[in-house]
């Protein structure tokens, strides 16, 4: 229940914007609320320094978990370290991550450079460029990129999914191994890893026909996770959202005004730039050079549509917030309560069949093109 707690407690101080309580950061580029136990931090450098009794809230560029968390910590930014314990889970999403004090419980993970270098207590989910797990995990391991290295013990199963594997002197699996390759027959696992009976080598393909069971991760979810699964997702949206609107205030602000009042401009915007960016990389296929170029493509596209829902969001939560007889968002704390009901209200919607995953399409256009808009007018302003 801890984490609905944290949830509304951080829902009713956002939409309380300039209250005290939800204003005691002095700074206007950083906000920072301690409310029923819970933590929550937003800002540009921003570090976690004092004792979190309850769950831990931070979002920023350069973030950091400083002092003990006594429950789970949730970040986003774009560089994350944390070194000092946290007691329950940790939920992380940016650039890169260092881990280099231990968490008590499960660690899900994602970005381009994870070094995860302390004891985990619970199972590890981690995906991205580079991933290095150079600390004991007590569950299960499941981790997924372009080169993972392992160099410590895992109690449980682990399951591998790589294009370039790595093998240290400390890695031990107690559990089974299976590793998914493009050319399994280039696998080699150490014998000081697992013995051959515990390891199993498979095609990449098969990676996404497997669940969780297979790995010792539980599949099935009670009703319960599936919602606290859900508040973590409006949560994460929530949290880039803030980040983004305090690094970059006066812009955030401009494509939120374009994306609202001129919904269907910004939509058609989004919709022809993202066209254009995948269009090219497909056309770009016609000379052998441009063949490496098309996933580049779309993985940037993937990144705009992302950063679009996030806009987007953000501009819903702006509309609605007036709606409430509220004044345009100044402070950082009013901008986390718009940021959180845009976030909420979009996934909310999401969640309608065929129509949901739609309005999630056209948020990602429409908040993509209001970004491009922004961009061509001030070109032809400074021209």
């Amino acid at each position: 229940m801890r984490i609905f707690r944290g949830f509304l407690t951080g829902f009713m101080m956002a939409l309380a914007g300039a209250t005290p309580l939800a204003a005691q950061g002095s700074d206007e580029d950083e906000a920072r609320t301690l409310f029923g136990g819970d933590r929550f931090i937003a800002g540009s450098d921003v570090a976690a320094d004092q004792e979190t009794e309850g769950d831990l809230f931070i979002a920023g560029e350069r973030v950091a978990v400083a002092a003990s968390v006594a429950g789970s910590a949730h970040m986003a930014g774009r560089r994350l370290t944390v070194s000092a314990p946290v007691q329950g889970n940790l939920y992380a999403a940016g650039y890169s991550l260092r881990l280099v004090a231990p968490v008590g419980g499960a660690v899900t993970a994602t970005g381009a450079e994870l070094t995860l270098s302390a004891p985990i207590g619970g199972n590890l989910r981690a995906s991205g460029w580079d991933v290095r797990l150079e600390g004991p995990v007590s569950g299960a391991a499941l981790l997924a990129g372009d080169t993972v290295s392992l160099n410590a013990g895992v109690e449980g199963d682990v399951a591998i999914s790589a294009s370039t594997l790595e093998f240290g002197q400390e890695a031990r699996v107690t559990g089974q191994l299976t590793i998914y390759s493009d050319d399994p027959d280039s696998i080699s696992v150490p014998g000081f890893v697992a013995p051959e009976g515990r390891v199993v080598i498979r095609e990449s393909r098969d990676f996404a026909a497997h669940d969780g069971a297979e790995w010792g991760m539980t599949t099935e979810r009670s009703l319960g996770a599936q919602i606290a699964g859900f508040l973590l997702k409006v949560i994460i949206v929530a949290a880039l959202a803030l980040g983004l609107a305090a690094l970059m205030p006066d812009r955030v602000s401009e494509w939120r005004a374009r994306c609202a009042e001129h919904p269907g401009q910004s939509l058609w915007s989004g919709f022809l730039g993202i066209s254009t960016l995948v269009g090219a990389g497909v056309v770009a296929c016609i000379t052998l050079i441009g063949i490496v170029l098309l996933p580049a493509a779309v993985l940037l596209a993937g990144i705009a549509m992302a950063l679009g829902y996030v806009f987007s969001t953000f501009a819903l939560g702006a509309v609605l917030w007036r709606s409430l007889g509220q004044s345009d968002p100044a402070t950082l704390a009013a901008r986390g309560g718009v940021a959180l009901i845009g976030a909420l209200v979009a996934a909310l919607v999401g969640l309608i069949p065929f129509l949901g995953w739609l309005f999630v399409l056209a948020l990602g256009f429409a908040g993509f093109g209001a970004a491009l808009r922004t961009w061509r007018h001030r070109r032809q302003v400074a021209y």
